[in-house]
């Protein structure tokens, strides 16, 4: 474990969770971030979710499409006072914090260093010039587009008094690898002091160990959480955040070919299904996933190796690849994707969530593994509808748009079910910098977002799955953003009003019952190690993979777990 205020070194690698490649971390000011191995599930995550706007060329926060893959990536800083700026002054914040392509990215810790400063001189003084303390809220995006997670920042800005901090919120956006880079840069910058932090669940241990997050008060509490989101904030014995968000796996598969009675047994079972309906149905391939070198592939190495262990099986990270489950998680990856059940797109430099979702949309596949944002994201397209009641209701030009799509063409019926195995657990944190001057007020704010009513509204608006058990039901309190309105919502809405009961008792089951990736300060370089190597031996298996090159790759996981 690294010694506190100790960080932990790592190697480069584009993945969920990693920064740029050493060689990109700029020269001046901040001392360069690590990186490594997020939609999440997202960012993710591992966890992940999409654009639910409707965007098709990014994926989501968890496994940004854009970042690392020569796409753009911005930093954007958002809220109310920060829009009541001289309009020359949110021109020159703008120039600095929007940062398009990917060369840009060199500058961009030099360019938000500057553009808090700038932040800070405009956020001191209201209109009248009255002094204001604020605090931060540090994240990435909120990827509903629509702005959720300002809405409850502002409202909890509205219950302070004249005189006490008020809160703004800062977005990261391009990826959960440009996000925990900005992070190591501030956590490691003199002369800035940002307060919360929204932090990947993998990173807790990595944030923890180097000093720059404070231990969660007693007084914060966790009744209610489930327990993988209570276990995921824990190192050495401390929790260091709380839950906010969080993401696992689901397997979205064709209700128009399948029933979701057929989807029993494991994972080799599955995937047998997978094939031979996609050769009885004239469908290309079977079955698409996260295979390509980044965290997504991390995640589904994890869980099919946790699948391959049996119910109730050892809960350890497996780093051993050369026999038991990981052998056989593996040896069944290379045979799917030999033998045609898995769509080859999978392993191409680039391909994330977004590329499972097209080929799914686009009827190249029975079935694809990704997270529960991307349920939304589907429902809205006009080529696909979910299976029964209890779909988002289609904005009017979608509506319209759906109709057109029907006329000489096929729609698509889809059904959600569980992973042939648990899921590894996805999702945010937040955490209060052990630099923050306003602690009490930032754990207040945390206190307000991880509320059981406003877990029910970020997952009634927005797709986010709730931390809190209680949060999978009951009455909506609050409005969502316009953007996230159903049309004719009931008057009194639900949580399961949205997207059905199935849905929710489905979500329910599989995050109180999911899986966690290593906890280890040194996770990013165990996570880039594993999805680096077993990408290069998968696209390199002809549906076999050598005893010598599976024993080599644990190795360099262990190594990589000890922070060699």
């Amino acid at each position: 474990m690294a010694a506190r205020g100790e960080p932990p070194a790592e190697d480069g690698g584009r993945a969920e969770n990693a920064g740029p490649p050493d060689g990109d971390a700029p020269a001046a000011a901040a001392p360069r971030a690590e990186t490594a191995a997020q939609g999440s599930g997202g960012r993710q995550e591992g966890g992940g979710q999409p654009q639910a706007s409707g965007n098709r060329d990014g994926g989501e926060r968890n496994d940004s499409r854009g970042n690392g893959a020569g796409g753009s990536g911005s930093v954007t800083v958002t809220g109310s006072d920060a829009a009541s700026a001289s309009a020359g002054s949110a021109d020159r914040l703008t120039r600095l914090l929007r940062l398009e392509g990917r060369k840009e990215r060199v500058a961009v810790a030099t360019a938000i260093t500057a553009a808090l400063a700038l932040v800070a001189a405009l956020l001191a003084t209201d209109g009248l010039g009255a002094e204001t303390e604020t605090i931060t809220l540090v994240t990435g995006e909120d990827v509903t587009g629509a702005g959720l997670y300002q809405q409850l920042v502002d409202e909890w800005n509205a219950t302070r008094e004249d005189g006490e901090v008020r809160a703004e919120l800062i977005e990261i956006s391009g990826g959960a690898d440009l996000v925990r880079a900005e992070l190591l840069r501030w956590s490691r910058t003199d002369g800035f002091s940002y307060d919360i932090l929204n932090i990947d669940n993998q990173w807790t241990a990595e944030f923890a160990s180097n000093g720059w997050i404070e231990p969660l008060p007693d007084a914060a509490g966790m009744d209610g959480v489930l327990a993988p989101s209570a276990e995921a904030v824990t190192y050495d014995g401390t929790r260091w955040a709380k839950p906010f968000i969080a993401d696992v796996g689901l397997l979205y598969y064709r209700a128009d070919l399948l029933e979701e009675e057929e989807l029993v047994g494991g994972w080799a079972d599955a995937l047998a299904l997978l094939s031979e309906t996609a050769r009885a149905e004239d469908v290309d391939y079977g079955y698409s996933a996260q295979f390509a070198p980044y965290e997504g592939l991390t995640v589904n190495a994890l869980e099919i190796t946790y699948g391959m262990r049996g119910s109730g099986g050892d809960d350890e990270p497996p780093v051993e690849f050369s026999g038991g489950s990981g052998r056989a998680a593996v040896d069944l990856m290379a045979g799917a994707l030999a033998d045609g059940t898995v769509h080859p797109g999978v392993l191409a430099d680039g391909a994330t969530e977004y590329d499972s979702f097209r080929h799914f949309v686009d009827g190249e596949v029975v079935a694809m593994r990704s997270w529960p944002g991307w349920y939304d994201q589907l429902a809205r397209d006009p080529a696909v509808e979910p299976a029964g009641a209890g779909a988002p209701a289609s904005e009017p030009e979608e509506a319209g748009a759906a109709a057109d799509a029907g006329e000489g063409s096929e729609v698509i019926e889809f059904g959600v079910a569980p992973l042939p195995s648990e899921s590894v657990l996805g999702g945010q944190s937040l955490a209060v910098s052990s630099r923050s001057e306003h602690p009490e007020a930032a754990w207040d704010l945390i206190a307000h977002l991880t509320s059981a009513d406003q877990q029910r509204r970020l997952f009634y608006c927005g797709g986010y799955p709730p931390v809190l058990e209680a949060a999978y039901t009951g009455p909506v309190a609050g409005e969502c953003p316009e953007a996230l309105t159903p049309e004719n919502a009931p008057a009194a809405p639900t949580v399961e009003s949205r997207r059905g009961e199935e849905y929710s008792r489905l979500l329910l089951a599989e995050v109180g019952n999911a899986h966690h990736r290593p906890t280890s300060p040194y996770y990013a370089r165990y996570s880039s190690v594993l999805h680096t190597e077993l990408n290069r031996l998968l696209r390199e298996s002809e549906g076999e993979l050598a005893d010598a090159d599976l024993a080599g790759l644990g190795s360099r996981l262990t190594e990589a777990l000890q922070g060699r």
